[in-house]
């Protein structure tokens, strides 16, 4: 079977013009030519597409149904020409993105919504991992950006500086940590089950002396807020994950004689030999403003 396009697209104009004649005019093909494209494609699809009985083009049964299907064909060459243009327009074909699972959902959700309302031929795929992991991950995978809380070993990537993400060393309201209005010294907090997301002593926190001891490592901070909420330790978590809890005061910052709060700082790296196309400049300045 050998359906060509022209056929397609002959038929679905004799078809919405009701006639040869019109169509042949749109086409700017002759009324013979017409008549010929359409005999094929009955002839390649086995069936009449019109009832000729009294010279009316009336579709048949076959014919209505192989006149959606051409229209579907013509719908999809018509984004097919729109893709060919965008890439023309320097829109990449993909872009793969590899962040620490610290960081907001919301960015990512806005890029995929932008993406997808702008009809953005780029193929955007997102994957997350944690602290060291990400640098691995970005390498394995030969991403085109990375976004790490941790310093890189590479040091030939472009870097852009994003804003930085509040951490707070909370527990659970009714966890024993908050029985005493005290401040806690670091020896008295050590009795307390500490938990940690793997490995976090270069994010800068000042409870080095709870990680290299840490009672539970767990696999992601979704994990890490859950134990906490079940009242089974306390430990950091992103503001942005607990603004609910810090609110009704579920969750509550741990007293102790350091800051229970501080700044981690998120770097976009991007490889200096890619090629900055529309994706990876709309990309970044979408994660610069967020």
């Amino acid at each position: 079977m050998n359906i060509t396009f022209d056929q397609a697209k002959a038929f679905c104009q004799v078809v919405d013009f009701g006639g040869y004649a019109k169509a042949a005019e749109k086409l700017n093909k002759s009324h013979s030519s017409l008549i010929y494209l359409i005999q094929n494609l009955e002839s390649e699809c086995g069936v009449e597409l019109f009832n000729r009985k009294n010279y009316k083009n009336k579709l048949t049964p076959q014919g209505q149904t192989v006149y959606l299907k051409c229209l579907e064909i013509l719908k999809k060459v018509d984004e097919l020409k729109d893709v060919c243009i965008q890439f023309h327009d320097h829109w990449e074909a993909s872009l793969k993105i590899i962040y620490d699972g610290i960081l907001p959902l919301s960015p990512f959700i806005e890029i995929y919504k932008q993406f997808k309302n702008e009809h953005i031929p780029t193929q955007v795929q997102t994957y997350t991992d944690y602290l060291y992991d990400v640098e691995s991950t970005f390498n394995k995978l030969e991403a085109d950006i990375m976004i790490s809380v941790v310093p890189v070993e590479n040091q030939k990537l472009k870097r852009i500086f994003l804003n930085p993400i509040k951490m707070i060393l909370v527990a659970h309201k009714d966890h024993p940590i908050h029985h005493k209005n005290k401040k806690w010294a670091l020896s008295e907090l050590q009795s307390f089950y500490f938990l940690t997301v793997r490995s976090v002593q270069n994010l800068g926190l000042n409870t080095h002396e709870f990680e290299q001891a840490a009672s539970f490592y767990l696999s992601d901070f979704s994990f890490k807020k859950e134990a906490i909420m079940k009242k089974i330790g306390f430990g950091w978590l992103p503001q942005h994950l607990i603004e609910n809890e810090l609110q009704s005061k579920t969750l509550l910052p741990v007293k102790w004689e350091r800051k229970s709060e501080t700044q981690i700082q998120p770097v976009l790296y991007s490889r200096k030999t890619l090629q900055s196309g529309n994706a990876l400049k709309l990309v970044t300045d979408l994660l610069t403003q967020e």
